[in-house]
């Protein structure tokens, strides 16, 4: 396993003129505007280009629909988030720069805000990741890490306890041998919770820096409103579908309105709409909502696959129209090449209860079933155990008489 500071967390948000900053920049120059001049529906790009209007009037708005944001702490107080229903859940003692006080702010606008949120209905669980050039406290120390308890798996795995519908993140996530995040991805997947995911800005086809490089996560590129993909957003295997990244939004630290871009603003756009679509559609599974999301997008032509929009760029009202209980019950993104994991085995392991559990953390769920004796030693790790009762070794066997 490598050094964690390799880990160290990223945001997909463009480089602009605050490109000083280490983590990157947050927006283009915008014109201040006074702090009680809430931005309008109108004034929203995203907000005419996804018929949000008519879906809104139509009565989605996502409530009853709880989303997990992971990202940067939010500023509940600016004008486009009152009377938004938000909870913010901070695991340990993490001490975020305002860049990344902006990033969680802005990405909770485009979710929850009452004036042009996607979701406006929906519950908000905002829970804070420790990105790079965050401090910790000594409260975050989880086992062998400094920064557990605020890592991006550890709080998949608190938002799949809390029973949230969506989760949504819009940071970077390499090494894909961290076994952490491919238990908390496995899990969502057994769970079907879609996990939303940012693409990133790097210009780069197939990268594995970034979340959607992982089996089973919802990829998210950025595109123009003529349809075209973005100059800066990757391409290639982990790409799901697509989105505009170029929200009007408010910074929560110097309370100026203006553009911001990048894969980080698209992706909260597809996590909202996957919402809408639980409250339209709510006898449909997890990957049905999912499935209509890869049939229904612009370009997509009912589920090819495309390097730049994946399975077609997100079309909101379709995907809302088009009843998804017609589409198989599986998640359609788990295959992004480069032998991706969690595979499909591991999925099925974790499902079946036979992962070692002393591999697993923060999961209030499982329980081993497996036969290995040495698993039922309370001093290994604390989870229940129930040897031998895997569903794996009690299935029917089906065949002709001899």
């Amino acid at each position: 396993m490598r050094h964690e500071n390799a880990r160290l967390l990223r945001r997909c948000t463009g480089a602009g003129v605050a490109a000083a900053l280490a983590v990157g920049a947050l927006a283009l120059p915008a014109t201040p505007a006074s702090a009680d001049s809430a931005i309008t529906a109108g004034e929203q790009p995203f907000y005419s280009h996804y018929r949000l209007d008519s879906i809104h009037s139509a009565g989605y708005t996502g409530e009853g629909i709880t989303i997990a944001l992971i990202d940067g702490p939010v500023n509940a107080g600016i004008p486009e988030l009152q009377g938004a229903h938000i909870e913010s859940y901070t695991p340990c003692s993490v001490s975020s720069l305002d860049a990344h006080w902006d990033h969680g702010t802005v990405i909770a606008q485009i979710l929850v805000s009452p004036q042009f949120g996607v979701a406006p209905g929906a519950r908000l669980k905002a829970y804070t990741v420790s990105f790079a050039g965050d401090t910790t406290g000594q409260d975050c120390a989880f086992r062998q890490r400094s920064r557990g308890y605020a890592d991006l798996a550890f709080l998949i795995e608190t938002a799949l306890n809390d029973g949230v519908a969506v989760i949504t993140t819009s940071s970077s996530y390499p090494e894909n041998n961290y076994e952490g995040m491919r238990w908390a991805l496995a899990r969502a997947i057994s769970q079907q919770v879609p996990v939303v995911a940012c693409a990133g800005n790097d210009s780069t086809r197939d990268s594995t820096a970034w979340l959607p490089a992982w089996s089973g996560v919802v990829g998210v590129a950025a595109i123009e409103s003529n349809g075209h993909a973005s100059d800066y957003t990757n391409w290639g295997n982990p790409i799901s579908t697509a989105a505009l990244g170029r929200p009007i939004a408010r910074s929560s630290t110097s309370m100026e309105r203006g553009e911001w871009w990048g894969t980080s603003f698209a992706t909260p756009i597809v996590a909202g709409s996957l919402a809408l679509s639980m409250e339209r559609w709510p006898r449909a599974t997890g990957n049905q909502i999912m499935q209509g999301l890869a049939r229904t997008g612009v370009g997509g032509n009912g589920g090819q696959w495309n390097p730049y929009t994946g399975f077609g760029a997100l079309d909101t009202y379709a995907l809302l129209t088009t009843n998804p209980r017609d589409f198989p019950d599986e998640n359609p993104f788990m295959d992004k090449g480069n032998e991706s994991i969690p595979t499909r085995q591991d999925v099925a392991d974790y499902s079946d209860g036979v992962v070692d559990p002393r591999l697993i953390q923060n999961d209030r769920s499982y329980t081993y079933r497996g036969l290995d004796e040495r698993m039922a030693r309370g001093d290994q790790h604390d989870y229940p155990v129930h040897l031998g009762t895997s569903p794996r070794y009690h299935k029917k066997v089906t065949g002709k008489k001899k």
